[in-house]
């Protein structure tokens, strides 16, 4: 990956010597690209199109001054993070120091520059950079994207209420006899073969995973972002869900190998979503809705789609539809209504089970 440093000063001497003092970098930060700039209002253009990993910025130029384009730099969400050492021998007074330091700058050099207090102070500063960046990719990795951007931007998430979303958990039935007839590595490999097929498929009709228990399965649909489709797309990534589960079944059957059926049940109402843990961050979801998707799935049968009344009604002309009866449910004494779902009956908004050849699963 290239090492991106902008340089910033109106002498062009003192640019380039800086520059010879960075090809001595360690091969950890190369190759290394160095853009130079001639005053603050160049590096603030450059900041943004180039997206450098470093910026070493002088104090007094023409134009717009070091801490005029420091404070700049700063206060633009896409320019904020990126780490900027003054080097200036304007930085002889503590309270020079401090307002340099005030402004966000992440370190700061004297001139004449000693070279190897210089590369000292750069090498520490891009690994820095570094370490956040890979923080930053790990959160990316398992939180949703919004969040992850104002977990990173306030350092916390503020949980929201959903008024309207849609929820599905699924589990493979008898995995506890499965899990003790299979070795562990074996066990392991195939849920995340399921898993990793779960999560493209979900993906593909944008909606989020929470999360894996054993060998549960959830996600919700119009969470964080909100959207009017969210029942539509998880019935239909139910379906294919199913779709694939019934192929993989058949293919194992031909290789005389265990068979691995799902149940999905699903269910749309308002629920709570939010980040917690500090070390081991998590984005999940809360409410009732979660607690009568769950009591669904439970009551589903392998291979099959069951889903709430609630989510039938948002869904009825995109999906055909089969009663299943009522389920009893704690807080609840007036039951749950669930329905089977199969074969789409508007292929213009959701594929058609019957027109793509999969089974219909009802």
């Amino acid at each position: 990956m290239i090492t991106k440093i902008l340089i910033v000063d109106d002498d062009n001497e003192n640019r380039n010597i800086l520059r010879s003092y960075l090809k001595h970098l360690p091969a950890e930060f190369l190759p290394l690209d160095t853009t130079l700039c001639a005053n603050g209002a160049e590096a603030c253009e450059d900041a943004l199109t180039e997206n450098p990993a470093l910026i070493l910025m002088d104090w007094d130029m023409p134009v717009m001054n070091g801490i005029e384009a420091l404070q700049k730099l700063k206060a633009d969400p896409l320019t904020a993070d990126i780490p900027i050492i003054m080097v200036t021998g304007m930085m002889m007074r503590p309270e020079d120091i401090a307002i340099a330091l005030e402004a966000g700058a992440t370190d700061y050099i004297t001139k004449p520059v000693n070279s190897t207090v210089f590369l000292a102070r750069v090498k520490s500063a891009l690994r820095l950079r570094k370490a956040v960046r890979e923080k930053e990719n790990l959160l990316y990795s398992i939180l949703p994207k919004d969040i992850t951007e104002e977990l990173i931007k306030f350092n916390q998430v503020e949980a929201r209420y959903f008024p309207e979303a849609t929820v599905m958990l699924s589990d493979f039935q008898g995995f506890t006899t499965i899990a003790k007839e299979m070795p562990p590595n074996e066990l392991v490999h195939e849920l995340d073969y399921y898993f990793e097929n779960f999560d493209e498929i979900i993906a593909r009709h944008g909606i989020e995973k929470i999360k894996t228990i054993g060998d549960a399965y959830m996600c919700v649909s119009g969470v964080p972002n909100a959207h009017d489709q969210h029942a539509s797309r998880m019935v239909q990534a139910a379906l294919d869900i199913q779709a694939f589960m019934h192929q993989k079944m058949q293919e194992q059957k031909l290789r005389n190998r265990p068979t691995w059926q799902c149940r999905i049940g699903i269910h749309s109402g308002e629920l709570t979503a939010g980040v917690i843990g500090k070390t081991r961050p998590a984005f999940d979801i809360w409410g009732n809705t979660v607690n009568i998707a769950s009591r669904i799935e439970t009551s589903g049968e392998a291979g099959k789609i069951l889903v709430s009344a609630t989510t039938a009604r948002l869904v009825q002309h995109d999906f055909q539809i089969e009663p299943h009866g009522k389920l009893e449910a704690k807080n609840i004494p007036e039951g749950i209504d669930t329905f089977w779902w199969a074969a789409g009956k508007s292929p213009t908004k959701c594929q058609s089970s019957k027109t793509s050849g999969r089974p219909a699963f009802f």
